[in-house]
């Protein structure tokens, strides 16, 4: 094989293979977190976030940004969503999705492994998937009792993980 064609070759697999996972760290003194590479070099420093609630971040980690809340981002720090908030914190991940929100408080759905918005925010009020659906309202308000809060929709239906309107669950 000619040199230059295996000089190609090699670039282009080093290309093609995904960056290494970056490691959570959280400093004991103040618990300022940041995310360094396996070398140990820091690649986003301590205090740039508030807290981080993703300890291996491959291509998405969630992150407390001050003056904007939960969001996700990606490895260029570029904001992917805003996280839904559900137990004090980010949405629990289900079937490989998680709730999103939008500015309006419209919920949607993004892959949790890349941050890909898979259904764009546009539900009143979306529950996790469960079984390949999820139950997700229209004309909602939210009702509280001061510890609990839930809501009451004039409407319900069943989601895929496309949006397509499915049938409930049989009992």
């Amino acid at each position: 094989m000619p040199p230059k064609l295996i000089l190609l070759t090699i670039i282009l697999l080093t290309a093609c293979r995904p960056a290494p996972p970056l490691c959570l760290v959280v400093r004991e003194r103040d618990d300022a977190c940041a995310y360094v590479a396996a070398p140990g070099d820091t690649v986003i420093p301590f205090g740039r976030y508030s807290t981080a609630a993703t300890k291996r971040f491959d291509r998405l980690a969630l992150v407390l940004k001050p003056g904007v809340g939960w969001v996700g981002i990606n490895r260029q720090e570029q904001v992917l969503f805003r996280a839904y908030l559900f137990d004090n914190g980010p949405d629990y991940p289900a079937e490989g999705l998680m709730r999103i929100v939008s500015a309006t408080g419209l919920i949607g759905y993004a892959d949790t492994a890349t941050g890909r918005v898979v259904l764009p925010p546009r539900y009143e009020a979306a529950f996790p998937f469960d079984s390949g659906r999820a139950q997700v309202g229209s004309r909602c308000r939210s009702e509280t009792d001061g510890e609990h809060s839930w809501w009451r929709c004039a409407e319900w239906h069943y989601i895929d993980h496309e949006g397509r309107p499915v049938p409930p669950a049989l009992p």
